[in-house]
């Protein structure tokens, strides 16, 4: 079920994204300016420069490049009513290997912090195609390496709350293409499933994003299996 909040939270990003467009240069058709990304699934780009911002308002992520290569980004939760150590954290590192005729591949791993008691490490590898009309298309297969299969994590003050986590290999797809006449704008999606051998458990997520130079902000929904629906939203700035 959306809530009053999150409805105000999908108005007001309709609201920037509005304003952004129009306030830009009117050409629809460009190359992403967060080459590295689709929505918060990694591209295999490397990140040019750095880049702050936070998801859902209480999500802060930041992130830089080293020589086109090498990708370092991280992100922790701020939620105020919540003890520090149930915050949630991840620490991604990725490397870019290969770049040629639109096709780009690289391989990487990242560390969850579910919370304090619960650690996640996946080693991932992926490959984007890039076409001439800026569309691009992204596969990504990662491997549980570390972490419960059923966590149980305790969320103070709010008590415990049961995970399903099983299986070890997943696998993700994305998509981003320019919106033909609006200007400096983009569809976003993205499905996942964190267990193959399950193909029922999936996240299918879909967004727009508006552009500008040094700023980006996404708005759209994501849908589990459980069933749940859920709007989304993300703020970049681009250093």
């Amino acid at each position: 079920m959306i809530t009053r909040q999150q409805l105000v939270l999908v108005l007001l990003c309709c609201s920037l994204w509005w304003a952004e467009s129009w306030a830009q240069p009117k050409d629809s058709v460009g190359a992403p300016r967060d080459e590295y990304r689709h929505f918060i699934m990694p591209s295999a780009k490397a990140i040019t420069g750095g880049y702050a911002g936070f998801w859902e308002l209480a999500f802060i992520q930041g992130g830089f490049g080293i020589g086109n290569i090498i990708s370092i980004s991280g992100g922790a939760t701020i939620l105020p009513t919540v003890a520090f150590k149930s915050q949630f954290a991840f620490l991604q590192v990725k490397a870019t290997l290969a770049e040629e005729d639109g096709v780009s591949f690289a391989v990487g791993a990242n560390l969850l912090r579910m919370t304090s008691e619960h650690f996640y490490v996946h080693p991932f590898m992926v490959a984007t195609l890039e076409m001439q009309n800026e569309t691009r298309y992204t596969g990504l297969i990662f491997y549980k390496a570390v972490g419960d299969d059923f966590p149980i994590v305790h969320v103070q003050p709010y008590g415990e709350f049961a995970f399903n986590y099983g299986g070890s290999l997943g696998a993700g797809i994305g998509f981003d293409t320019p919106i033909k006449g609006i200007p400096n704008s983009r569809f976003v999606a993205e499905v996942w499933n964190h267990d193959l051998t399950t193909p029922s458990k999936v996240a299918i997520l879909f967004a727009v994003r508006v552009e500008s130079q040094h700023f980006s902000s996404d708005f759209g929904f994501m849908y589990f299996t459980l069933p749940l629906l859920t709007p989304v939203a993300n703020f970049v700035w681009r250093l």
